[in-house]
């Protein structure tokens, strides 16, 4: 999904730095100006959350790239946001819940709507908080693994 300038109004700059550790690709720049989304900076970001098993590109609904954008805003986070897992297709996801890693059955993923990211400088506890506070979607804590889930369904935490 691409919103329009309208769904952005009001928007001057946006600036996000992103970092696929698994093919260590980064995308660092605005993909939004003057309420715009822009096209070629979404389409880099689509690329860098690729699906890593089947290298599959899919949309990412850019909701999910104005949460990671809030969260960045609110805790001044100025580091790459790494990107363990962006968009993914069904068949990878059934591929994982076929080897025991937990992915729910219709996951956001699927949908290019959710991300698992880590945070290089912040406590992984503290951006939790500050993901559940902003109530825009989904939040999965998954410390072992280093990592939280954020997406742009209903607000719900696990």
């Amino acid at each position: 999904m691409r919103p329009d300038a309208a769904s952005a109004a009001g928007a001057a700059t946006r600036t996000i730095a992103l970092r696929a550790p698994w093919s260590e690709e980064t995308f660092v720049g605005p993909y939004l100006q003057q309420g715009c989304y822009l096209s070629t900076a979404l389409d880099e970001i689509d690329r860098l959350f690729r699906d890593r098993h089947s290298q599959a590109v899919h949309r990412i609904d850019v909701r999910l790239l104005d949460l990671l954008y809030a969260l960045q805003q609110r805790t001044d986070y100025r580091a790459c946001f790494e990107v363990v897992c962006g968009y993914r297709t069904a068949a990878t996801n059934r591929m994982l819940r076929k080897h025991g890693v937990y992915a729910a059955r219709d996951s956001l993923h699927i949908q290019g709507q959710a991300v698992d990211v880590r945070f290089d400088g912040l406590p992984l506890k503290e951006a939790r908080k500050i993901a559940l506070d902003l109530r825009r979607g989904g939040v999965g804590y998954c410390p072992r693994q280093n990592f939280l889930h954020l997406d742009v369904g209903p607000v719900r935490s696990w």
